[in-house]
This record gives C-alpha cells, structure tokens and sequence, in this order.
C-alpha cells in the first residue's frame, strides 16, 4: 500500500470513528460535557465508567484495531472538534485536560 492510500484509509477511518464518538457525545448533551471539562472531571473516564461490560468490550475492540490502522486518539479528536464546531472551544486552550483524557483512554486499552 503507497503512503498516501495508507493516509487515506487513516484519514477515512478517523472520520468513521469520530461520528460514532459525535452520536455518543450527542446522546450525554453538549452542555452536560462542558460542565465536566470546566470540572476537570474526566468525560471518558465517566463514558467508560457507565458502559456495560459488553459495549467496554466493543469499544477496546474497536479503538485497537484503529491503532493497529495507525488512527491515532489525536486523529480521532481532532475530527470530531472539526465535526463538532462547539466542541473545539471545549478543548482549545485545554492542553493538559486533553492530554489527561487521552492518557486515560490509553490506560483503557492497556487494561485486562
């Protein structure tokens, strides 16, 4: 596979996985998320935490095949704040916030 048809899958599947995230981010409100980021509460940490064992399954299946793929969690945010116009103020300016989510749904993957 060239480069740019590897980028290109990357780049599609990046935008694949960002509107599954938009329809669960829909589904909790927008105002509901803002209120946990102004908290430096965790949104994936609270996602993750009220998932059923199956759908937890789903998602770490999902999520390390994209890995695999070479989607990185950046690609991913990246496309939904690129979907989700009122997001990206959300995660603006937030280095550390962002940082300390994606740390948290790596140690997701990693877990048993």
């Amino acid at each position: 596979m060239t480069q740019f048809t590897a980028r290109t899958a990357q780049h599609f599947l990046a935008i694949k996985a960002a509107r599954e995230l938009k329809k669960e981010i829909e589904q909790a409100g927008m105002e509901n998320l803002k209120l946990l980021a102004e908290n430096n509460v965790s949104i994936v940490g609270t996602y993750l935490n009220g998932c059923s064992p199956k759908r937890k399954a789903e998602i770490k299946r999902d999520l390390t095949a994209l890995l695999a793929m070479g989607v990185t969690s950046d690609m991913i945010l990246e496309e939904v704040a690129r979907q989700m116009p009122d997001l990206a103020p959300i995660m603006a300016g937030r280095e550390a916030y962002k940082k300390s989510e994606l740390q948290n749904l790596e140690g997701f993957l990693k877990q048993a």
